[in-house]
């Protein structure tokens, strides 16, 4: 059995003081549908990002990924169309560069924590992904990742939050 998951908001960045949708997520128009490993319950699951055919045939992601690895906004990847219509990623043609990192609020009760953080991250230059109020995936560019990586590092030493990155191999 399959398992599919969806993102339930448009990635973001922070414009005149406010985050607001970014124009090339908001500008998507393609979903492409990225395999993801087998869990330990035997399930099959897909994530599901936004993207844009490029002329080569190729799609750009335009989503910052929750749960895909080794994958990046802005990353160029091959694909086919499925039978139910949407397209399947194969495999990435082109790597943009950026960073992904995913963090989760451990204060469940706090509901203004996560503004707080997308708006300090988003003010940085990264692109969000708020998932949900404990749930944020950030996309930083090459110039910002380290700093970005070394916050989130001290949010979780001080029992704030816990992060990830994006990435399953080293460089």
């Amino acid at each position: 059995m399959d398992e599919y998951g969806l993102h339930p908001s448009l990635v973001t960045q922070w414009r005149a003081g406010v985050l607001e949708p970014w124009p090339e997520a908001a500008a998507a128009s393609e979903t492409v549908w990225f395999p993801l490993p087998v869990g330990s319950d035997n399930f099959k699951y897909w994530e599901r990002l936004n993207g844009r055919t490029e002329i080569d045939g190729t799609v750009t992601v335009l989503g910052v990924p929750a749960s895909a690895y080794d994958l990046n906004l802005g990353d160029r990847v091959t694909v086919f169309r499925s039978a139910e219509g949407p397209f399947v990623a194969t495999g990435i043609a082109h790597d943009a560069g950026n960073n992904t990192f995913r963090y989760y609020l451990l204060d469940q009760d706090d509901g203004t924590a996560w503004h707080l953080l997308a708006q300090e991250f988003a003010s940085s230059g990264s692109l969000i992904d708020v998932l949900t109020p404990t749930l944020t995936a950030l996309s930083c560019v090459p110039e910002t990742s380290k700093s970005g990586a070394y916050r989130l590092a001290s949010l979780e030493e001080h029992g704030l939050l816990k992060y990830e990155t994006g990435c399953t191999t080293t460089a």
